[in-house]
């Protein structure tokens, strides 16, 4: 009998382990090419990071897209990294466009094991919608809360009106370059 109480209790445990929630948050900041957008990206991630409690990861995503150095992500980790030294930061410098930076985020993520964890993503307001579309893509049931910096860009609304159509094309492309 009481052997039978003692699996129960270890099934219950296991249960409850991995099912509750992380008190880790992650944060995700995507990078951009063009400086101006990424400074406003930069500048509400600090924000964000400000108003928030700790323990905080943070995912710096960006590689470089015509293959020079510096990356998105080294760029914007040198703007980032003084803020607080308890932030543990990692740095996808591989990721050259949307889908591949949450391509990378996924296999990222498997990798150490994240299932629970708070996760919010920061971009440009104009970028969130086909951001959302890319992570329903990608990942299954994940939820994201947003942190969006505010863009004064008006063509970049536009233009998010075409790169929208392609989205799609972009994750297949993006998969077939990595392997996940």
């Amino acid at each position: 009998m009481l052997s039978y109480i003692s699996i129960l209790f270890v099934i219950l445990i296991c249960y409850i382990t991995n099912n509750v929630t992380s008190n880790i948050e992650i944060i995700v900041l995507l990078g951009c090419n063009n400086n101006a957008i990424q400074n406003q990206r930069v500048l509400s991630t600090i924000n964000y990071i400000n108003s928030k409690k700790k323990p905080i990861i943070l995912y710096i995503s960006g590689g470089s897209k015509l293959g020079n150095t510096p990356t998105e992500a080294s760029i914007m980790y040198q703007r980032i990294k003084n803020i607080d030294s308890s932030i543990d930061i990692h740095i996808d410098d591989k990721s050259k466009n949307t889908a591949e930076n949450f391509i990378y985020l996924k296999e990222w993520m498997n990798k150490n094991n994240f299932q629970n964890e708070k996760i919010t993503i920061t971009t440009s307001d104009f970028h969130k919608n086909r951001a959302e579309k890319f992570l329903n893509k990608i990942f299954n049931n994940i939820n994201i809360n947003w942190n969006l910096s505010i863009s004064n860009c008006k063509w970049c609304w536009e233009d998010e009106l075409i790169h929208m159509k392609n989205v799609n094309n972009d994750i297949l492309l993006a998969t077939s370059k990595i392997i996940i």
